[in-house]
């Protein structure tokens, strides 16, 4: 059978030119390909994503490639992996898809979204045949192989009119008996390129590997356990060190280990650090994790500095107890100190994620998590409003009519207009002051001046441009050189859209403002 497994991206209108340039693979769908060839199967893997990358955002043109392989490959089975944001445009093409290869074609999604509301996505799309419930190489395996949708567990099937719930399957116990992603079915040179975004903002060439399976906690925000489940599943050392060897062997600068929490287990872990140390890897590459704060020990971070690791991202979330109690996280803000510290001194970078807009928060509560990072002074800063994401605890409190105003587009990477959600306990309009100010109290000018110098800006010819452009700003408005920090921090998306759509279309001037 031949089987076109696809990752779509949000709509165009989510996309300003050169902005967010993460060119990481789905692991997950890579491993199903790995796992379809195995029976058989003819599988291809198209990333839309990186198809917009190399077109330059041409939307026409990545349009009109995506119909070309479909009329010539005729797949059998789509299947497409679903981020909440690019719900939207996953239906889209399976409208496409029906038209030109025939609707005996079999529209098949899987991801958080769909594992999070089934039978939400499938009425929000007569193309799509069925909806993978959790994890999906299994599923997909037999999808290909038995042939009717309601014999196969683990799925979500439209049939007359109805939705028909099989089976629940469950998760593959050994990861290892999975193998590894289908490398050949991808552009390592294009993974290869330079990527300010996965490790932040050092512009390395990164492989982002995945060494385990699930998470033990279930925080009311988060969506990944919808897919890997709550347990915690691992690959073994060995297959660790396989993929960290072929990152190496393939000329990566860089690992990025996606694990929800990589030191769930802290004697697996240490033989990782030692591994690495052995294999001589730690001289080679470098890599980063993440962690949740209750798991930090002096002798664990002191192993990974040892093993090459320069940076660890913690879900700090909030300063405030009690905005942490909100959402289940189980955590502390002493623990919170007590990373940063043990951190700092093991050598590492901090990488800080932090929620603005949890439920009942206020803004004694902000206040609180301005003081944690004003101390915490993390090397990246990543924050932005809470969203409640499909199938989490969160959404499942909204009230009914809340949920069904929901837009999915406006869970981008940019803020999407008539996108209003307040958790807090401010007033709305209280609440969208302190989202807007809030980035000016926190934001560090070398972090801001890292992100200007690094996103999206890939090759000298982009740097160059870039560099003449600031210089003439700073020629033309000295002063504003100054509030440049400040300025950025409430406006950071903006000036990074217009700055590089400016550096990218010289008719459209250099930074004037």
């Amino acid at each position: 059978m031949k089987i076109l497994l696809l990752v779509p991206t949000p709509p165009r209108t989510c996309w300003p030119k050169g902005l967010y340039r993460n060119w990481s693979f789905d692991t997950g769908l890579a491993c199903a390909a790995t796992t379809l060839r195995r029976e058989g199967h003819d599988v291809r893997i198209v990333r839309r994503e990186e198809q917009l990358i190399k077109l330059g955002f041409d939307w026409d043109r990545a349009e009109a490639d995506l119909r070309n392989l479909i009329q010539t490959f005729r797949p059998a089975l789509v299947v497409q992996s679903v981020a909440t944001p690019a719900m939207s445009e996953a239906a889209r093409i399976a409208r496409r898809i029906k038209e030109i290869a025939g609707t005996h074609t079999i529209n098949v999604l899987c991801g958080t979204h769909p594992s999070g509301v089934p039978e939400l996505a499938l009425s929000e799309s007569a193309d799509v045949d069925a909806v993978v419930v959790g994890e999906f190489e299994a599923t997909l395996r037999d999808v290909a192989d038995t042939g009717p949708l309601p014999e196969v567990p683990g799925l979500v099937v439209r049939q007359d009119g109805r939705f028909i719930h099989t089976p629940h399957r469950a998760a593959v116990p050994e990861l290892d008996a999975i193998g590894p992603p289908a490398y050949d079915l991808l552009d390592m040179e294009f993974q290869k390129r330079r990527n300010p975004w996965m490790i932040r903002y050092l512009n390395l060439s990164c492989l982002n590997i995945r060494t385990s399976r699930g998470c033990p906690n279930r925080c009311a925000f988060c969506a990944e356990h919808l897919v890997g489940g709550l347990g915690v599943r691992f690959h073994s050392l060995d297959y660790v060190m396989e993929q960290v060897g072929y990152a190496c062997a393939q000329g990566f600068e860089a690992v990025h280990f996606e694990d929800e929490t990589f030191a769930a287990d802290r004697d697996r872990l240490l033989a990782i650090c030692e591994a690495m140390q052995r294999w001589g890897f730690h001289k080679k590459i470098k890599w980063d994790c993440l962690m949740r704060v209750d798991q930090v020990q002096p002798e664990l971070l002191a192993a990974m500095k040892a093993a090459g690791c320069i940076q660890i991202e913690y879900g700090f979330e909030s300063g405030s107890d009690k905005a942490l109690r909100s959402v289940g996280k189980n955590a502390t803000v002493e623990q919170n100190r007590r990373a940063v510290s043990l951190t700092r001194q093991a050598g590492i970078r901090v990488f800080a994620d932090i929620m603005v807009g949890l439920p009942g928060e206020t803004g004694e509560d902000l206040d609180a998590t301005v003081r944690f990072l004003r101390w915490a002074k993390p090397e990246i800063l990543s924050a932005g409003r809470l969203l409640p994401m499909p199938g989490t605890v969160l959404y499942s409190r909204l009230p009914a009519h809340v949920r069904s105003s929901l837009s999915w587009e406006g869970y981008s990477y940019t803020p999407q207009p008539g996108f209003q959600l307040n958790l807090t306990d401010m007033p709305d309009a209280q609440f969208e002051r302190w989202y807007r100010d809030f980035f000016k109290y926190t934001v560090k000018p070398h972090n801001t001046l890292a992100l200007l110098r690094d996103v999206g800006l890939t090759d000298d010819k982009a740097r160059r441009e870039y560099r003449r452009a600031l210089c003439r700003f700073a020629w033309h408005h000295p002063l504003r050189v100054l509030r440049l920090p400040i300025r950025l921090g409430s406006r950071n998306m903006w000036f990074q859209e217009q700055s590089l759509r400016r550096c990218e279309d010289p008719r459209l001037g250099y930074l004037d403002g």
